[in-house]
């Protein structure tokens, strides 16, 4: 998709995309929501003040690293760069990944949900201002330092131990 095609589609959702507003340098007011999306162009890279809807995406183009006031939902991504680390102070949503690469540490000020992990690599610290949901790990790795205000649930099930274990976070 290129860039005008993108600030075309934007159009007939209702947004009046700025060139400052697509590249970041000027804040989108609210909630941005293109759940129909399937790619995005190069260098879109929003400052959004509430929620960021690409829950049709499956990949994230290199360089996009939004900031989000609300939640950012990419539910349907499959794959993300080291590069990739958004600021959300929502939720964010990461349901279908099922691995992280190294270097990926994003800060969360809602849940984390990373629910199709199988396994987590050594160096994974994300700051999380409430729960992180690593459902499809049977177990809490011991190298796993990461700052979770709320509750770890790997397996369906909540894992006391981690929620002791880093009960003193501040957001």
């Amino acid at each position: 998709m290129t860039k005008g095609e993108f600030i075309e589609y934007c159009k007939g959702q209702g947004y009046n995309l700025t060139d400052d507003q697509f590249y970041g340098e000027r804040e989108i007011a609210g909630g941005f929501w293109l759940q129909g999306l399937t790619s995005l162009p190069k260098g879109f890279n929003p400052v959004v003040g509430g929620n960021l809807d690409l829950r049709g995406l499956t990949s994230i183009p290199k360089g996009f690293n939004p900031k989000v006031g609300g939640c950012l939902i990419l539910s349907s991504v499959i794959s993300i760069s080291s590069e990739f680390n958004p600021e959300v102070g929502g939720n964010l949503r990461l349901d279908s990944l099922t691995s992280i690469p190294e270097g990926f540490n994003p800060k969360v000020g809602g849940s984390l949900y990373l629910r199709d992990l199988t396994e987590i690599p050594e160096g994974f610290n994300p700051v999380v201002g409430n729960d992180l949901f690593l459902n499809g790990l049977k177990e809490i790795p011991e190298y796993l330092n990461t700052f979770v205000k709320g509750s770890i649930y790997i397996n369906n099930y909540i894992d006391i131990k981690p929620i002791i274990k880093f009960i003193n976070f501040q957001i």
